[in-house]
């Protein structure tokens, strides 16, 4: 002991602490001060401003890529994305299918949240943020290119997008489903790559969508002939081409070295595993493991590989924290780029996935998993577990063997969709807009969905023991696409002698009727529908365009009237009446229907876009003109609202204006033969005969049953004193197609001109005089 002054002893203890806590200070300080910082993305960013490009190619599942370990196909590309990335080897999709994946993927929620949960049917809920709003909070310039129209803007995931190219012509299509409005690579990475170029010297988010490997697997040249029977592989294969010219795009404009970009897929392709030929139906792994690489300009960066369980819900948080936006705690993906730099297990090391596509269309029960680098489990009704390391094809089920392991799993997932279920958005079809739903209830979807109430307290069957059943009935709209109805009609017919309770299968037989125009078929259908589904908005769509189908347009109206006071207030049910009586010529009433539609949905652009076209007809141009800026505001691709606005122009005497909408109008919907023929009448009376020329043409092309189009272009011939037998046949032509009586006599007396001009009087008189008969009988019949 040392003593004091004093002589008092001091115990060493006292004297040894403060010289044992300077030395810790001294210590900790020296080693926090020298120590080598932990190394993180915004260290390697060093103040950096990134560019950033989402790549989600469809329908494409991991183990058909090279990088992926498949080595029966070439991708030099999507390989190159893993030697200059972080690749991870096991990320699930939360749902196989395209809408619920990919709002997921840009909102970083689970479809348990977002309530996204099916194609078609659903709405993105504006509420919810998406990272396109994130990055153009920062000022970056936002643009997305999809290539189908399951993700066309009408379905709310354009939210912050600057530029959202979709512009799906619908009217090409002799038939149409969800799956098959689509577009090649080759036209989205044109579009991409147009946009990039004007905008590569600032700073840009942009999300590119491939369809590709979506059926139908039909590659082009050479990868048919490259990937023969393989037609899959051969669309995975010609994708990874086009992934190709977007990257020596970026290359050569020195892109490379300031471009974040994040490859990933919304789902995967069952090709025939589980008895599942596509995918949607089944969540077992063809069908939801999917690739995910982030490629980035760090060298440190390049080449890591990834095995732990993610989820594609992570890319929006992961690029979030890449940029330095904070990420808000309801985001419920989790950030990966503390995985860029070190392979570690988190407390939550598992995915989950979904499928209510057995639910919604068959009234059958939804599927969920909760899988784990070894344990995969499926909730069913017959619960199934899998070990992925031992079994990766699932093919043996352990629950009976494994009791405490699948207690384990049930556990997590009741924890987690508990969870991530609070607050969550409903479904909520009153903000699509009238003309949409219209449409997608002739496709079969939104009305063809189960009655939920009809499946409460029931046992709903397990998905896995109907999969023939869901095969043949896929097999049956198959063949509808391909307009072999006989055949699909016979093969639904089967189906409901099997399973009476399957409205899908009604929806389908209803559909294929009124393709054929077999509407009073198409009715029984229909109503067998609402047997089972009373009072469903959708169903009474389709019902009343039966009807009006048959010509009976005064049954339509009857028949929605009868229900109406029994559904809940739809803006779409008041927007068919109004419809009906428009075609009656009943303004004023249809009038009062479209503003009930209204105030039931005040963002309908059809509404506004049909109040817009009566008050054109009545003459009422400032309030027509109201009404149709109002609809351009909220749906400028609306079917006929430009050919609304052309009318509008031609009343007020501006024909240039008029001609610019028709022809906008034609930009969006090819097929409008009327928009063609009127955009020629506006040219001939600006004495711009070749565009006339040019535009007849096009509406005979549109549309060869149309019969003032022959007349007009052999008018035309006549007044150059050209063609003069040909002008004759197009006349002639004209008055087989029975044009309206009104019109017949301008085909007569263009004939009595042609045969003037060939010296034959006899014919020119007797033509002469059927068209001035025609006239007087007009003229005494006022």
């Amino acid at each position: 002991m040392k003593k004091t002054k004093a002589g008092k002893k001091i115990p060493a203890i006292k004297v040894i602490l403060p010289i044992t806590f300077v030395l810790i200070f001294t210590f900790l300080f020296t080693y926090l001060f020298f120590l080598p910082k932990r190394p993180s993305f915004s260290r390697l960013k060093n103040g950096k401003e990134l560019n950033y490009i989402l790549i989600t190619v469809d329908t494409l599942r991991a183990d058909r890529i090279h990088c992926y370990g498949f080595s029966m196909i070439d991708t030099p590309f999507m390989d190159l994305f893993a030697s200059r990335g972080i690749k991870f080897e096991k990320c699930i999709a939360p749902t196989p299918l395209t809408l619920p994946s990919h709002t997921s993927i840009l909102t970083g929620m689970h479809p348990t949240f977002h309530g996204v949960r099916d194609n078609g049917g659903f709405l993105v809920s504006p509420e919810l943020a998406t990272l396109a709003e994130f990055f153009k909070e920062k000022d970056y310039q936002t643009s997305a290119f999809v290539a189908a129209y399951v993700l066309d803007s009408k379905w709310g995931l354009n939210q912050g997008f600057d530029y959202y190219f979709d512009r799906f012509d619908l009217s090409k299509y002799k038939t149409i489903s969800l799956g098959n409005v689509q577009r090649r690579g080759d036209e989205v990475i044109d579009e991409a790559i147009t946009w990039l170029d004007e905008h590569r010297h600032e700073k840009f988010f942009t999300w590119v969508h491939l369809y590709d490997p979506h059926t139908p697997y039909e590659p082009p040249s050479p990868f048919k002939e490259k990937y023969p029977n393989r037609p899959y592989v051969g669309e995975i294969a010609y994708t990874d081409s086009q992934l190709g010219r977007l990257w020596n795009y970026l290359e050569e404009n020195g892109l490379i070295d300031s471009t974040v970009l994040v490859f990933a897929s919304d789902h995967g392709e069952s090709l025939g595993e589980h008895r599942e030929s596509t995918h949607g139906f089944f969540i077992y792994q063809e069908g939801i493991h999917v690739p995910l690489i982030f490629v980035t300009p760090f060298e440190k960066l390049h080449g890591i590989c990834r095995t732990n369980v993610v989820s594609l819900v992570d890319i929006m948080p992961t690029l979030l924290e890449m940029d330095g936006i904070p990420i808000p705690p309801q985001v419920q993906g989790k950030s990966l780029v503390p995985l860029f730099f070190e392979e570690k297990e988190s407390k939550k090391n598992f995915a989950y996935a979904e499928s209510f596509y057995p639910r919604f269309h068959y009234g059958w029960s939804e599927l969920k998993s909760i899988q784990e680098k070894r344990f995969k489990l499926i909730i069913a009704p017959e619960l199934e577990l899998y070990d992925l390391v031992n079994d990766p094809d699932e093919r043996t089920n352990l629950v009976s063997t494994h009791p405490e392991e699948t207690r384990r799993l049930v556990g997590i997932a009741d924890q987690f969709i508990e969870e991530s279920s609070q607050g969550s958005f409903e479904l909520d079809y009153r903000h699509i807009d009238e003309e949409a739903r219209q449409k997608l209830a002739a496709l079969g979807y939104i009305g063809s969905f189960a009655d939920p109430s009809s499946l409460k307290g029931k046992r709903l069957a397990d998905p896995k023991e109907k999969i023939v059943v869901f095969n043949q009935l896929s097999k049956a709209k198959e063949l509808m696409l391909k307009e072999e109805f006989e055949q699909a009609t016979e093969l639904i017919n089967k189906i409901i002698e099997e399973d009476p309770d399957i409205i899908d299968a009604y929806f389908t037989l209803g559909n294929l009727y009124f393709k054929m125009r077999e509407f009073e078929n198409a009715l029984k259908s229909f109503f067998q529908v609402l047997e089972k589904k009373p009072s469903d908005a959708f169903t009474v769509i389709n019902i009343a365009n039966s009807y009006m189908g048959l010509g009976e347009i005064d049954e339509a109206e009857k028949f929605v009237l009868s229900v109406i006071d029994s559904m809940l207030p739809d803006s779409q049910v008041y927007f068919i009446l109004g419809n009906i009586k428009n075609l009656k010529k009943e303004y004023e009433e249809a009038i009062k229907y479209y503003q009930e539609c209204m105030k039931l949905n005040p963002s309908s652009a059809s509404a506004y876009n049909a109040l817009g076209g009566i008050n054109v007809v009545q003459g009422n141009l400032d309030e027509a003109e109201r009404y149709l800026q109002k609809a351009l505001e909220r749906n400028p691709k609306l079917r006929k609202l430009h050919y609304n606005l052309a009318q509008l122009f031609e009343k007020k005497g501006d024909l240039l204006r008029a001609a610019d909408e028709y022809k906008i109008e034609l930009d969006y919907i090819p097929h409008n033969f009327m928009a063609s023929f009127n955009l020629s009448r506006a040219y001939r009376l600006l004495e711009e005969v070749e565009k006339e020329k040019f535009y007849l043409e096009k509406t005979l092309e549109i549309n060869p049953y149309f019969p003032m189009s022959y007349f007009y272009l052999a008018r035309i011939y006549l007044n150059r004193g050209e063609k003069l037998d040909e002008a004759v046949s197009l006349v002639k032509k004209g008055i087989e197609l029975k044009p309206e009586k009104k019109d017949l006599p301008m085909g007569y007396f263009l004939l009595a001109d042609l045969y003037n001009r060939f010296g034959n009087q006899a014919l020119s008189l007797e033509y002469a005089q059927k068209g001035k008969q025609l006239v007087e009988s007009k003229t005494r019949n006022r």
